[in-house]
């Protein structure tokens, strides 16, 4: 009877030991969880800083596309409205989409200065211009860097047994940040050559 309860004391002892470094492993499973997601939340707080800034530029554009009384209402409108609903408030993977939706009335608005040679000459429109290619710089280190620390997260998230408890703890993968191939815009003839 010494001996069973010996062995059950034993038995108990390595249970508890082997539940203590499952709790353990769990523990620091889900706190490389929060480092990586913060690490990316950060990330993408250096790109919202950077875009605040661009959209600001953009918004200034298209006041000079305004001012010559160009016609393309459509782009203008998009690029108001991307800007007023680029807010803090807007989920990580909600923020990536808007950022692509940006780019894509940014270009479009390229194609209207392409258009009217006079208002590339603007002096405003230069400047805004150089300011502009700074911003796209920084702008472009700063999604590598999300794209890099979105991927390690993701990594985690998807790999056995991390994934257990990224389901359990609902972490879910981040998007990444990647600009698809733009549709070609052509802005509308204003003054018909004759």
């Amino acid at each position: 009877m010494a001996i069973t309860t010996i062995v059950l004391i034993i038995i108990g002892i390595v249970l508890l030991i082997g539940l203590v470094l499952a709790i353990r492993v769990w523990i620091v499973i889900f706190n490389k969880f929060q480092y990586w997601f913060n690490k990316a939340q950060r990330s993408f707080a250096d790109i919202d800083v950077i875009m605040q800034e661009r959209l600001d530029n953009i918004h200034a554009l298209a006041q000079i596309v305004k001012k010559y009384d160009i016609h393309e209402y459509k782009a203008l409108k998009d690029v108001i409205e991307a800007r007023s609903r680029w807010t803090k408030d807007a989920g990580l993977n909600e923020k990536v989409k808007l950022a692509s939706e940006i780019e894509n009335n940014y270009f479009r608005l390229q194609a209207i200065f392409e258009k009217y040679p006079d208002l590339k000459a603007d002096k405003l429109h230069r400047s805004l211009m150089e300011r502009d290619s700074k911003i796209e710089s920084r702008l472009r280190k700063t999604r590598l860097g999300y794209n890099r620390v979105a991927q390690q997260y993701n990594q985690r998230v998807k790999i056995f047994p991390r994934n257990i408890v990224a389901r359990v703890h609902n972490f879910k993968p981040l998007a990444y940040l990647g600009f698809t191939e733009q549709e070609h815009y052509e802005p509308k003839e204003i003054f018909e050559d004759k």
